[in-house]
């Protein structure tokens, strides 16, 4: 009897284990933090009317997590160097415009592209100088640098891309590492092209993670900043459904935003998410049905038509979903040694961006096989025709001579152009999101189907061990 009742309650505290172990055991990532390089930077110190004689340590004290959230009326900072200065680097929390006032009088302002990590390159060498920075805007740190080569970790942005070889579509900051793996240190950093990566929405009101965002993209290798719209904001509710996530973003507003960026950005290639969510977001849903829908109408100047007139009509030539059933393509990430990162694999930087995202380390982490493996990806859309199996090249056919004929100049978003685009016959129709064969069941490794069946499943033990705990207790 006591061994049988020693096997009970060994299976109940096996059980537990799995219940309150198994989110620790699938958090667990061989993602480390990156070593955070030193801060070469000169000392500054900064003083505020709102604090008279004291120094306003909160934007210089080189930490994130803090920041001077200015009043009603704006607030004016004046920071006296060290040693002469010839570079300043700005971190915000969210984007506004600032201005600077040098010694002579002059001014330089800054926030105008949108940027919240922008350095600032001075024509002479000053040991002070004054900030103005408007109301409830955040200032998390200001560094300065004497001129020469900068830290590695000193953010040189470029504006967003005219015309990009590839645009890549993450729903949230760290989707782009942990879903596509090595696209974004490969054919940004490695390869040179002209990368855009584009959001669906901003954590503004989660910070850091916009900070994170940033590191992670400089980290491999892409220069071209980010598009994150302001008038999306991560809720946590999107997560539910694809329905729940269409009701709070507004599916209008969505499908405006895509289309939008298809035309404004005439991507050659595009890589975007699982038409299931990755894990079943209801948010990753959305970006990735709306994206196939938007391919589908970008072409007719009648439908939106403010973006046509502005950007005018460009054929994407195509796209790819990540574990897209059909046309898949399997990109081994690992076996491609990138030579601008010292030989570290593509695969080896998607893990080393995704470390920048450290509020995220005991969730997620990047993996080349199981469900969410970045090696897998579907072609989806194509006007160039279907790859060749076993090529896994993603710019396959591509022309990548073919820029946008009219960044020049030329008229843009003429009917004769769009109805040129639309009669093409070599185009392949792009797959409707409820096509069953590209529709991921239990076995095609969907986790929230696995997850239920795993709890089920250990509901059910659980129940079974209690029962025979109370018999074996009432026998006593």
């Amino acid at each position: 009897m006591k061994k049988v009742k020693k096997a009970a309650a060994s299976l109940l505290a096996v059980i537990l284990l799995c219940v309150y172990g198994a989110d620790s055991v699938s958090a667990s990532s061989v993602n480390s933090s990156p070593e955070q390089p030193e801060k070469e930077s000169i000392g500054l110190s900064a003083f505020c009317d709102s604090y008279p004689g004291k120094r306003l340590k909160i934007v210089t004290d080189d930490d994130i997590s803090t920041f001077f959230t200015a009043g009603e009326l704006g607030a004016q900072i004046r920071f006296v160097a060290d040693h002469p200065v010839k570079q300043l680097y700005f971190i915000f929390e969210k984007p506004c415009q600032w201005t600077i006032i040098l010694p002579d009088n002059s001014v330089r302002h800054g926030g105008k592209q949108g940027y919240i990590h922008e350095l600032l390159q001075l024509d002479q060498e000053i040991s002070r100088f004054q900030m103005e920075i408007p109301a409830g805007s955040k200032l998390t740190d200001v560094y300065a640098f004497s001129g020469g080569e900068l830290p590695d970790w000193v953010q040189k942005w470029e504006p967003p891309c005219q015309s990009a070889d590839l645009m890549v579509m993450p729903t949230h900051a760290d989707d782009e590492h942990l879903w596509f793996g090595g696209v974004l240190p490969y054919y940004a950093g490695e390869l040179g092209y002209n990368v855009q990566v584009v959001y669906m929405t901003n954590h503004y009101k989660d910070p850091p993670r916009s900070h994170e965002l940033l590191d992670g993209l400089w980290k491999v290798g892409v220069t071209h900043y980010p598009i994150i719209p302001d008038q999306f904001a991560d809720h946590v509710d999107t997560r539910k459904s694809l329905n729940a996530a269409k009701e709070y973003f507004g599916y209008d507003r969505i499908m405006e935003y895509q289309v939008e960026l298809l035309r404004r950005f005439s991507p050659k290639v595009i890589v975007a998410h699982d038409i299931h969510g990755e894990y079943g977001h209801g948010a990753h849903k959305l970006n990735a049905a709306s994206l196939l829908e938007a391919l589908k109408i970008y072409e007719d100047p009648t439908v939106y038509p403010e973006s046509a007139e502005k950007y005018g009509i460009h054929t994407v030539q195509k796209c790819y979903l990540h574990l897209w059933k059909k046309n898949q393509i399997l990109v081994q990430w690992s076996d491609l040694k990138l030579e601008r990162f010292g030989g570290k694999s593509a695969f080896r930087m998607a893990v080393e961006g995704f470390a920048c995202h450290k509020s995220q380390q005991k969730l997620y982490k990047v993996e080349e096989d199981g469900w969410n493996d970045c090696r897998k990806f579907g072609l989806a859309y194509t006007t160039v025709g279907l790859d060749t199996p076993g090529l896994n090249d993603m710019f396959e056919h591509v022309n990548m001579s073919a820029h946008d004929q009219n960044i020049e100049g030329e008229q843009t978003g003429s009917d004769d152009t769009a109805q040129q685009a639309v009669s093409e016959t070599d185009k392949e129709p792009v797959a409707s999101p409820s096509d069953k064969e590209n529709r991921s069941f239990v076995w095609d490794g969907n986790p929230a189907i696995i997850d239920v069946v795993f709890i089920g499943g250990v509901a059910v033990a659980l129940l079974i061990a209690m029962a025979i705990l109370i018999c074996l207790k009432r026998r006593e």
